[in-house]
C-alpha cells in the first residue's frame, strides 16, 4: 500500500486519517494548529513540519482544508505541497473551494507533469468516521485507477465525473441543492406551525408517511426543528461559503439561479446570535429566522 499524506485536521481529514491508520497505512499529516493532530499522532500518524514535508514523504497527498484562501496557502510557496511534489506522487485537492482555484491548480500540475485529482467529499462526519465517504473525482482515469485500492479504504462509493475540475463542479451543485431543500423545509415547517400544525406532528407525518417531499435531508431538517439537537449538525457559515462558490460558477456561465440566490440571502440572514460561537450555527437558526420574516 502507498503512504498517505493528509493536509488538514478537520472532521473529514481526521476521519480519513484514522481509517487509513486502522488499515495499517503509513500516514503523514500536517495542520496549521499542531494540537489538532495530537490525537492522530497517538493513533500512529507522523506529524510533519510543513505541507512540503508531507509531499516529500507520502505517495498520495490529500489536502482537505476549509476554503479557497486556506487551500492556496498550503499548495503554494516554498513550504507548500507543490514544492515537495514530483511525478511519482498523486496530488489530491479534497476541499470544497472555488472552481477557479481548482482549474488553476489543475493547470499548474499539468504543466509540471504532476498527477492530480480533484476529489471533494460527501457523507459528512459519520461517513468520515466509518470510512463510507462518497468521493467525487475529476481527473485522468489512469491516475484514479492507480490509487483506487487506497481510496476504497475510506469510501463506500467513488464517482468519476471526467477531467480535473469536474468533481468540484458536481459538489457545488450538490451542496446548492441540499441547501435549497434545507431552506425550504425550514420555511414550510415554520408556516405549518403558524397555521396550527406542531413541528413534531409535521415531521412525523412527513417521515412515517413517506410523503413526496420527505427526502433524507428534508426529514433530517424537520426532525431537528421538532427536537433541536444539543450541538450543530452542520455550519451555516460553511454552507454559505459553498453557495457563494456555486453562485460565482452560475454567474461565470451566464445562468440565473434564483433559488440559489434566495437561499444564500436567507442563510446570510440567519446567522447565529452574537453570544453563540460561529461553529454552533445549525438548521434551527434557519427555522428561527422566519419568526422575524424575510
Amino acid at each position: 500500500m502507498k503512504k498517505i499524506g493528509i493536509i488538514g485536521a478537520g472532521v473529514m481529514a481526521s476521519g480519513m486519517a484514522r481509517n487509513f491508520l486502522e488499515h495499517d497505512i503509513e500516514v503523514y499529516i500536517w495542520n496549521r494548529t499542531r494540537s489538532r493532530v495530537e490525537p492522530l499522532v497517538q493513533c500512529g500518524a507522523t506529524v510533519c513540519a510543513s505541507p512540503k514535508d508531507v509531499a516529500t514523504k507520502a505517495d498520495i497527498i490529500i489536502e482537505c482544508v476549509s476554503d479557497t484562501p486556506a487551500s492556496r496557502s498550503v499548495w503554494l510557496g516554498d513550504e507548500g505541497i507543490l514544492a515537495g511534489a514530483d511525478g511519482n506522487k498523486v496530488l489530491i485537492i479534497a476541499s470544497t473551494v472555488s472552481t477557479t482555484w481548482v482549474d488553476e491548480l489543475a493547470k499548474t500540475c499539468e504543466d509540471r507533469k504532476l498527477p492530480f485529482l480533484d476529489m471533494p467529499l460527501t457523507g459528512g462526519p459519520k461517513g468520515a468516521e466509518t470510512g463510507s465517504l462518497c468521493l467525487l473525482v475529476g481527473g485522468p482515469h489512469e491516475v484514479l485507477g492507480g490509487i483506487r485500492q487506497e481510496l476504497e479504504l475510506v469510501s463506500s462509493h467513488i464517482f468519476h465525473f471526467g477531467q480535473a475540475g469536474m468533481g468540484i463542479r458536481f459538489k457545488l451543485m450538490q451542496n446548492a441543492l441540499s441547501s435549497i431543500q434545507i431552506n425550504a423545509a425550514a420555511q414550510a415547517s415554520r408556516l405549518a406551525e403558524k397555521a396550527g400544525v406542531e413541528p413534531s406532528r409535521f415531521y412525523e407525518a412527513m417521515h412515517v408517511g413517506n410523503m413526496a417531499p420527505a427526502s433524507p435531508i428534508t426529514t433530517s431538517v424537520l426532525k431537528d426543528i421538532a427536537n433541536p439537537p444539543t450541538s450543530a449538525n452542520f455550519s451555516i457559515k460553511m454552507l454559505e461559503k459553498d453557495l457563494r462558490y456555486a453562485q460565482e460558477l452560475a454567474q461565470e456561465l451566464g445562468m440565473t439561479f434564483d433559488l440559489l440566490d434566495d437561499t444564500l440571502q436567507d442563510f446570510v440572514g440567519s446567522k447565529e446570535n452574537p453570544s453563540e460561537k460561529p461553529e454552533l450555527s445549525s438548521v434551527v437558526n434557519m427555522y428561527r429566522k422566519f419568526d422575524r420574516g424575510r
